[in-house]
């Protein structure tokens, strides 16, 4: 049996994803400040979330588990970065290159971030995307999903922002509220729920 060379897909693969990973453990202590910085200039954050970090804190392993972020391979860096924060309000709250090439933006809207990445040579692997319910066909993660308290006023901020609206406050009677779709600007699917 060969050894793995640096040339090796798998070598490639591991590679990348121990960049990765320690490229995140970075932006992890600057992600930890913003949370930090979100604290003190609330006047008295909630409740509930104070009692969900003391009770985190207690608990050991898999019991603590919490999301953190998502992280999106994007095409443009720049590009995404503005889409995010002109159409759904997000702020870049960390930027960086590592040496790898890869760049990371984080960023953040009412304490949920998402990782901006980018690396030279990468592809979109899906082909032409699927409008919903077809886009479930390919497997995977398959979209970002929000909540709001008021869907009708979301899609009319959207529409104003031109952003195109796949499913518009499309009524779900087996779950029993709306939901809107629609792609960012490489072509990743959102969905955004009406809170009931």
């Amino acid at each position: 049996m060969k050894p793995f060379t640096q040339n090796h897909p798998f070598f490639k693969s591991v590679a990348a994803s121990a960049i990765l990973s320690s490229s995140l453990l970075v932006l992890f202590q600057a992600t930890q400040s913003a949370k930090a910085r979100t604290f003190e200039n609330s006047a008295s954050p909630p409740h509930s979330t104070i009692s969900q970090h003391a009770e985190a804190a207690a608990k050991n392993g898999l019991d603590s588990l919490q999301i953190f972020n998502v992280a999106i391979s994007v095409s443009d860096i720049d590009a995404s970065v503005k889409w995010y924060e002109d159409n759904l309000g997000f702020q870049l709250q960390n930027r960086r290159r590592v040496s790898t090439g890869i760049e990371i933006a984080l960023i953040e809207n009412n304490g949920f971030f998402i990782d901006l990445i980018h690396i030279a040579g990468s592809e979109n692997l899906e082909g032409s995307p699927k409008e919903p319910p077809d886009h479930l066909k390919v497997q995977g993660l398959r979209n970002l999903v929000f909540w709001v308290d008021d869907l009708k006023s979301a899609d009319a901020q959207l529409k104003s922002k031109g952003v195109e609206l796949i499913w518009e406050s499309r009524y779900i009677p087996e779950v029993g509220t709306s939901v809107t779709n629609f792609r960012d600007n490489n072509g990743n699917l959102i969905a955004i729920w009406e809170r009931n």
